[in-house]
């Protein structure tokens, strides 16, 4: 009588001959590559690697693919950049570690922040004295934006249309 095989045993003798073919290879190398950034960076971003490790690593990945892991580290960095956030760990990253010129990005930021400031102070302005005209007034008084539908579509309106100019930035 013959012997019994496992399922893993057939499954073995069943893609002993198979082999991955060359593109297949760098595909799995690539991810591989992508999926090693991305865990540096993502380190990096949760300030468990400090900028030297980061430029260390990052230093050690074969030359060959080392061109390929900058752009990966560029990617990931840039699609952590917020507008509404503080950007500097990413900014520092992207201008040491992968030479980018972030010049255009923080001119971006600013103008970004210096709008929606700007526009914050007129609808508090509006609200103080749509306030007043009903009885209500005093330095106890605080403006809340949250409720104004108009705040909310200027607040969307003004994201998306720094996140185009954003996206034209960094496919430059």
């Amino acid at each position: 009588m013959g012997e019994i095989k496992s399922t893993l045993d057939l499954v073995l003798e069943k893609t002993k001959n198979l082999t991955l073919s060359n593109e297949e290879k760098l595909s799995l190398a690539r991810e591989k590559l992508a999926k090693r950034v991305q865990g540096l960076c993502n380190r990096y971003l949760d300030n468990f690697l400090p900028m030297s490790h980061l430029k260390n690593e990052m230093a050690k990945i074969a030359s060959n693919d080392r061109e390929l892991a900058y752009n990966f580290l560029k990617k990931h960095l840039l699609a952590h950049f917020d507008l509404d956030s503080d950007n500097s760990l990413i900014l520092s990253a992207l201008s040491e570690v992968a030479a980018y010129d972030i010049n255009l990005m923080t001119n971006l930021q600013k103008e970004y922040q210096s709008e929606k400031e700007n526009t914050k102070k007129t609808f508090t302005e509006k609200v103080f004295l749509a306030l007043q005209e009903r009885g209500v007034s005093g330095p106890a008084v605080v403006a809340n934006l949250n409720n104004i539908p108009e705040w909310d579509q200027f607040l969307k309106s003004l994201r998306k249309r720094y996140q185009e100019r954003l996206k034209t930035i960094e496919n430059d």
